[in-house]
């Protein structure tokens, strides 16, 4: 989405913009076949590219990263429309566990009539929470929120493109829930816009995206829509998460400033993070 249509999509109320959506793709998704376990093109609102191919491209990373298993119990932290969930399906053995949650509840109404129904060990939770990108339907708000899961539950918990979306009150309580939840040695993948000099010295000039407005230890895209996207220093990162009982294993730099990217070369920077 380029800058114009960027600022045109974030002024409009956040109900609208799913309606632009839908209507913007409406012919597509008409006449155009799609894969049993894909949404219409309208109703994705979790980012640009082919559905089910960056799926199992992702899902390779946490089979890489997360040293995963089929009998795994995973957690989809913002598990959206279920992108990163469908390559589970034929993953995960009878004794695995998928469980998601998200704020959005066409994506969980959606996940749930079409993944869960088909396979009982997947499960979508909808868990309303205030964001001025997606939901302003509420006064919950992520820092407040314990997640509905009991302690050292899972073996590998991921997030894609929820922490670029997120304050860092929010922030940090999910830090801190993750370390709950999480068994211990296991690991966490998740994607974030990570500042320092290198991509800051890159970005104005080379990058897909500029995080011109500053506020200390984060900084925003655009001021009117603040969770839209937003970028996190470098060291407040690695040190939130050596404070909440993790080590950082892998820090692979994303594309999006402009600077030279790690092996992945994908847009976000990811980091991988295991409880000790």
């Amino acid at each position: 989405m380029n800058i114009i249509l960027r600022k045109a999509f974030y002024s409009l109320p956040v109900n609208f913009r799913y309606v632009a959506r839908r209507i913007a793709y409406l012919p597509q998704d008409l006449f155009t076949k799609r894969h049993p376990l894909m949404p219409p093109k309208g109703m994705i609102f979790t980012g640009a590219g082919n559905y089910i191919e960056i799926g199992k491209q992702f899902f390779g990373y946490f089979k890489n990263y997360g040293e995963l298993t089929p009998d795994d119990s995973i957690l989809d932290i913002g598990s959206g429309i279920g992108r990163m969930a469908v390559p589970f399906t034929k993953f995960l053995s009878e004794k695995g566990r998928f469980e998601g949650f998200d704020i959005v509840k066409s994506g969980v109404d959606w996940c749930n009539n079409n993944i869960a129904k088909k396979f009982p060990n997947f499960n979508f939770r909808l868990i309303p929470l205030k964001n001025d990108l997606y939901n302003l339907s509420t006064e919950e708000v992520a820092s407040d929120l314990k997640f509905p899961y009991q302690n050292d539950t899972f073996d590998f918990v991921f997030l894609t493109s929820v922490f670029t979306h997120m304050m860092p009150d929010d922030l940090e309580n999910y830090v801190k829930e993750i370390h709950r939840v999480l068994k211990k040695d296991k690991k966490c993948f998740a994607t974030f816009f990570i500042l320092d000099e290198e991509c800051e010295n890159s970005m104005s000039k080379n990058g897909h995206k500029n995080f011109p407005h500053k506020f200390g230890n984060y900084s925003l895209m655009d001021k009117a829509v603040k969770e839209a996207n937003v970028g996190f220093q470098k060291e407040y990162i690695l040190n939130l998460f050596a404070e909440n009982g993790f080590e950082v294993t892998d820090f692979i730099r994303g594309n999006w400033s402009g600077a030279q990217p790690g092996i992945l070369n994908e847009h976000q920077d990811i980091l991988i993070i295991k409880k000790i």
